[in-house]
């Protein structure tokens, strides 16, 4: 009877002190969700990690029980996938609320009267979950309504990236996670044209969706194809893919080799 109570002793004594230890300096936790950074900490389990300023960033997993072994962590990764569906789930559900309609063009219009331009985003960071998102104002979703600049009467989509109305030329600049719509001041509009789905071009200059003003390429002998799948043009100094000159590494590319044969015939 001793001996039980003194190792049912020993045990409490082993236990408080590693407890203790748990408040001081986070212990290493093994488990099977692929992880090398969760700790036991403070009667829990926590991921710690560091950011760019080496300052260490704190975020509780699961609580006692799993701190003492009594059942299993929820894995970061499915806890930040729940999180990321319950908040596409979220925004889908504000977007009904809006009952946002087709204008034309990419362009729709909610019940409030807001108009918006349509674009898919991701949620979360691995970015397996898209939401339907709508720019409502210009730049970043920042600056002035659309309804108040956009003639819709007027405007039409150009290509993927370029956009105009009777008063002006719009370009919508795609990003990861929202992009911008704004008037792009540099063309003119009474000349200005598409050429295929990237670039485009007035009496002045050849234009591509990212960069804008393209300066390296010759005006004149400029040239897209409807059937090469990409983002790629030729003129007489070479390929381009974007707005980048295509290299003789880049030749190594199946995809460019086929992009270039269309190009040349």
């Amino acid at each position: 009877m001793r001996l039980l109570k003194f190792i049912s002793g020993g045990t409490l004594v082993v236990a408080f002190i590693f407890c203790l230890i748990s408040f001081l300096k986070p212990i290493p936790y093994s488990n099977s969700c692929g992880e090398n950074n969760l700790y036991r900490y403070r009667l829990g389990i926590y991921q710690i990690d560091r950011n760019a300023l080496k300052e260490k960033e704190l975020q509780k997993i699961d609580g006692l029980l799993s701190f003492a072994g009594i059942q299993n962590i929820r894995c970061p990764n499915e806890i930040e996938r729940q999180r990321d569906k319950m908040l596409a789930q979220a925004l889908d559900s504000t977007n009904r609320r809006l009952e946002w309609r087709l204008l034309k063009d990419d362009l729709w219009i909610n019940k409030n009267g807001d108009i918006g331009l349509k674009e898919m985003v991701p949620v979360g960071n691995e970015g397996i979950i898209f939401v339907d998102s709508y720019l409502t104002r210009m730049g970043f979703n920042t600056e002035e309504p659309l309804n108040t600049i956009i003639d819709t009467s007027s405007f039409q989509k150009l290509n993927s990236a370029f956009y105009k109305d009777k008063k002006h030329i719009y370009r919508y600049y795609a990003m990861a996670y929202g992009g911008s719509f704004s008037t792009f001041e540099e063309a003119d509009h009474a000349t200005f044209v598409a050429l295929g789905d990237c670039y485009a071009k007035d009496k002045r200059h050849i234009y591509e969706n990212r960069h804008g003003i393209l300066d390296h390429v010759d005006y004149k002998t400029f040239k897209v194809k409807s059937t090469v799948s990409g983002c790629f043009a030729k003129d007489k100094d070479g390929y381009l893919s974007w707005s980048d000159r295509i290299t003789e590494e880049d030749l190594n590319d199946e995809y460019v080799k086929q992009a270039i044969s269309e190009l040349d015939k």
